[in-house]
């Protein structure tokens, strides 16, 4: 006794004079006790248990002792060596046995748990599922239980989150307590691959649409991938990381291959993949079924929607798109959701809020897309769009209230690229408000500042609260055939004079019901390098140009017989610089200028300021012009003003002008000494011709 007084003495004194040291540097715990992977066993059988997993990160010696936490009521079982690394056990009843390793040193210890499932051999099997109701926070795997499909091999009857790897065996179902969820954790992963007819089974323990959360992919490991698993009855409500209730998440650190496998019976959404999630493009032939709403994504995870997905009989048989950047080092492919009708019919991807495609973008043929409200697709100056369809399965941009115009924002074009198309594309219910950096509401929007480019052709654009197509300047449209605008509520395209050229290669151009049924041509001027001159012809099935705002000529303009212009109010044309205006019609196909209202000095007229041999009208018809000068007299036509201009008119006719038909600077204007005989001159308010001397 007194050895032993003297002993604890000594450590007194030892552990006093290392307080401070001890304080300053404690030791921490380096061991980490690994029991080995849950297994299933025979009853009666010998099985070795295996720690040797278990580490001291110090590097620094152990013991270990095994336990037996809990066993199924009557067994005697009990370990042998449970000091050392593998120790034996026998099962003598069947049923779960929770069995505890504990490493320990002389200062610390660590404990792990393995559940040992035993089963009697040879006969029929347990009627009561594995329990699973603790986190897996090591490597496990879960086999088949029982031959009989409609007995769940596993039970969850809490939320469980995986940190180690699950594997998961073909055949294998797994059931749910009502409200309840898996998820798969960083670092942890998950993999369930099933095989011929053995498919893995997610489910609830009822089967009752909503009635457990939901499988949450929250873990970014490359491991994890579904193939042939079903996902049912889920959707309860909002797993954590996921903003709405599914049968299967991805949070914004998922990352899933998914194959072959069927989502179905949720009473939400059947799969949600949140924004910076990676739902692999590499998934495909997967199903969505009987859910509520199959499928919400973001714009990035459309190309995992592969052509041979299917659809069917969901309440709302859509995917719904929450905006987003499209995005890759590659060329992006959008392809057709299809339903399991035969033949299939088009399942819509219904877009909410604004898609950014930064990168190459090609929409198959057959692809629909619906527009929530104010929705807006965006081809960046980095990147493109070439939707191509064909006249049996045309791309449609459609607004989800499909009958109103002006449901969602449109297409803004600010790319360059030569690849932007637009072929057998039907755009509709566009013009909501204005496109992001244009200052005008338009189902098609071309962006000058970036010198966007597009083909348009074979394509139908209408029911736009706007225009149907607005080009800025400095856009190019690259070509426009067969394309039909109809029920626009603005003009059915509006150009700048530069780009008005390419009209004169539009072929079968068609303007129905529009605001205005032609082309608007805004105010800009007609300025195109070395010296090129535009070609204006005339519209098909009567439509006009609509010249909105002051229009410049300072390069060449030959206008095709038969073309009309009308002008807004108080505008009209300048012909300057180096431009000219050459317009001659035929005795059946004259051309005509005259007001948006035929109105007295409605517009303000042609001034010629150029000395050009070609400015000439002929078999032209100038109405309505002459609106009241500030300065002085107005006419319909005014030659010479400040700058020695020529003209040469004939057989034209100069009709209901506020001010005179003509004014001519005499000494700085010159025009065809027989003009006043071999044109018509009618209802001009101040007469006929006004010759202004002195200039």
């Amino acid at each position: 006794m007194k050895k032993v007084l003297i002993v604890l003495i000594a450590c007194t004194f030892l552990f006093a004079g290392c307080e401070d040291e001890m304080t300053e540097n404690p030791p921490g715990n380096t061991l980490e006790a690994n029991a080995g992977v849950d297994q299933q066993v025979e009853t009666n059988k010998q099985f070795v248990l295996d720690g040797s997993k278990s580490k001291d990160l110090a590097e620094k010696t152990f013991q270990y002792l095994w336990s037996i936490k809990s066993k199924p009521e009557g067994s005697t079982a009990a370990l042998s060596d449970a000091t050392t690394v593998s120790p034996k056990f026998t099962a003598d009843k069947a049923g779960n046995y929770v069995i505890e390793l504990k490493i320990h040193n002389n200062v610390f210890d660590d404990t792990d748990d393995v559940l040992i499932t035993a089963m009697k051999a040879n006969d029929p099997p347990l009627q009561d599922p594995v329990v699973i109701n603790q986190d897996i926070n090591q490597e496990r795997r879960l086999t088949n239980v029982f031959n009989d499909p409609t007995i769940p091999d596993y039970l969850v009857t809490a939320d469980i989150h995986v940190t180690g790897h699950l594997t998961i065996d073909p055949s294998v179902t797994i059931a749910f307590e009502a409200g309840k969820a898996m998820y798969i954790d960083n670092p942890g992963s998950i993999n369930a691959v099933g095989w011929g007819d053995k498919d893995i089974v997610f489910t609830g323990k009822n089967k009752i649409p909503g009635f457990w959360k939901g499988l949450i992919i929250n873990s970014s490991s490359t491991l994890n991938k579904l193939e042939r698993v079903t996902v049912e009855y889920g959707g309860s409500s909002p797993s954590d990381g996921i903003e709405v209730a599914a049968n299967l998440g991805m949070t914004s650190k998922g990352n899933l291959h998914l194959v072959a496998s069927i989502i179905q019976h949720s009473a939400a959404y059947g799969m949600v993949v949140e924004s910076g999630a990676n739902w692999s493009a590499d998934s495909f032939s997967n199903i969505f079924k009987n859910n509520q709403t199959p499928l919400r994504i973001r714009a990035s995870h459309v190309n995992s929607v592969d052509g041979l997905s299917y659809f069917a009989n969901n309440t709302l048989n859509r995917i719904e798109v929450l905006g987003g950047t499209v995005f890759d080092l590659m060329e992006v492919q959008w392809g057709r959701a299809l339903t399991m009708d035969i033949p299939a019919k088009t399942v819509p991807y219904l877009i909410k809020g604004k898609v950014d495609v930064t990168s190459g973008l090609r929409i198959h043929k057959g692809v629909e897309l619906q527009f929530d409200a104010d929705a807006e697709f965006a081809v960046t100056p980095t990147g493109y769009l070439s939707a191509i369809g064909t006249a049996e399965e045309p791309i449609k941009f459609y607004g989800a209230e499909s009958g109103i115009a002006g449901t969602w924002r449109g297409i803004a074009i600010k790319s360059s690229n030569d690849k932007n198309e637009l072929t057998n594309v039907e755009v509709f219910n566009a013009g909501s408000e204005h496109l992001g950096g244009f200052d005008r509401k338009t189902a098609i929007g071309m962006d000058g500042e970036n010198h966007a480019k597009l083909k348009l052709t074979n394509s139908k654009i209408g029911k736009s609260g706007g225009y149907g197509l607005f080009v800025e300047n400095h856009a190019e449209i690259i070509g426009l055939t067969f394309t039909r605008f109809e029920n626009n509520t603005d003009a059915a395209m509006a150009l700048p004079a530069n780009e008005v050229r390419k009209v004169n290669h539009m072929v079968a151009t068609e303007f129905t019901g529009n605001g205005h049924n032609g082309i608007e041509i805004y105010g800009s001027v007609l300025l195109l390098p070395n010296d090129e001159a535009s070609v204006w012809p005339a519209l098909n099935f009567g439509a006009t140009y609509l010249v909105s705002g002051y229009l410049g000529i300072q390069s060449g303009l030959k206008i095709l017989p038969g073309a009309a212009f009308q002008f807004a109010s108080g505008k009209g044309i300048s012909v300057a610089g180096n431009g000219y205006l050459n317009a001659q019609g035929t005795d059946e196909l004259k051309i005509v200028f005259t007001g948006l209202s035929e109105t007295k000095g409605f517009w303000n007229g042609i001034h010629f300021q150029t000395n050009s041999d070609n400015n000439i009208l002929r078999n032209a018809v100038v109405d309505y012009a002459g609106k009241i000068s500030m300065s002085g007299p107005s006419a319909s036509i005014y030659v010479g003003e400040n700058v020695v201009s020529k003209l040469n008119i004939t057989s034209s006719k100069i009709a209901h002008g506020a001010g005179f038909g003509l004014i001519i600077g005499t000494n700085l204007g010159t025009i065809n000494n027989d003009f006043e005989t071999v044109n018509q001159f009618e209802d001009l308010s101040l007469g006929n011709v006004y010759k202004i001397t002195g200039l």
